[in-house]
Order: C-alpha cells, then structure tokens, then sequence
C-alpha cells in the first residue's frame, strides 16, 4: 500500500483519540472542513486542535523535525495559524512513536516548526525546541 500524506495525517489524529481517550478526554472531530482536527474536551474546556504528522528532517540536522505549518493559495498567499483558530498543535513523530502537544503561544505566526528530538551537538538550548518537554 503507498502511504500518502492523508493516510499519514489520518493515522496522526488516530494516535491522539487513542490518547485523549487514554488520558480520561472525549475527542470529536468536526463535520466540516475547519482549521482544526480535533475537539478535545477535558472536562474544564474544550480545546481546538490541529494535528500534524511530523517525518520531516530539517537539511542541517538529523536528530530533529521539521512540522510544516503554513499553506498558499492559488495566488501564493501564505496562510498561518492565529491564535483564533487553533488553541494546541499536537505533533506525531514517528521516528520516536511520540507525540508532542505545542501550546499555541509557540506556533502561532509561524511558517514551520523544527523540533529536536536529540540533544544539538553544540548543545544549544536558547530557542530550541525540545520534543521531550512537550510530550502528552
């Protein structure tokens, strides 16, 4: 079977019911086509969601991901996710069977996310990312 990008994105929101489930949350999807995924409620509010599938490897590093964020319409306008739209972005890496929840504060604005899921070899710290503070 070729595994295509929908087929990525679909086993991506999979895996995060799985887990809101895990955790005691009712996920739900939306009927329509939204800027969200999902729909978590966790008892004290209901959060919007976008998932993403992360198997992109930035050209300068092997131990981290590269989450594309943004898309462009026929007039190449390039669309990112405000604050409005979305309230946590949810990351699969597949590479580490994990899953990251990103609060929007990080994401938001933003064309891509690199997320480093080893230590950076110049053990930079300032500005990075790391997958295991955001683990869910």
């Amino acid at each position: 079977m070729n595994i295509t990008s929908n087929i990525k994105g679909q086993l991506a929101i999979s895996k995060v019911e799985l887990r809101a489930l895990e955790l005691g949350f009712i996920p739900s999807r939306p009927l329509y086509d939204t800027r969200y995924d999902l729909i978590i409620d966790n008892s004290k509010s209901l959060r919007k969601v976008q998932v993403k599938y992360a198997d992109g490897k930035p050209s300068s590093s092997l131990g981290a991901v590269i989450v594309k964020l943004s898309y462009s319409n026929r007039k190449n306008k390039i669309y990112t996710y405000n604050k409005r739209e979305v309230d946590d972005l949810i990351v699969y890496i597949p590479k580490i069977n994990k899953l990251c929840l990103i609060p929007k504060d990080i994401f938001t604005g933003k064309r891509n996310l690199c997320i480093r899921i080893d230590k950076p070899k110049n053990n930079q710290t300032k500005g990075v990312i790391f997958a295991e503070d955001y683990y869910w």
